[in-house]
């Protein structure tokens, strides 16, 4: 999951209903390892890794 594609989702919705993405996001992660390697130009970010993300931008 591209973390900037979370992130501009969840800044188009009001503030519940970001709370309510949080806590799907948080419900359906499993913590694993990045399948691949992240290049410079195709940086991708696990699912884990977009959701610390908005917790971190929105503080929720």
């Amino acid at each position: 999951m591209d973390a900037s594609v979370v992130y501009d989702v969840a800044m188009a919705l009001p503030h519940e209903e970001r709370v309510r993405l949080y806590n799907m996001l948080k419900s359906e992660v499993v913590p694993q390892a990045p399948q691949k390697k992240a290049t410079i130009s195709t940086l991708k970010f696990s699912d884990d890794e977009a959701l610390e993300y908005l917790i971190e931008k929105f503080k929720i």
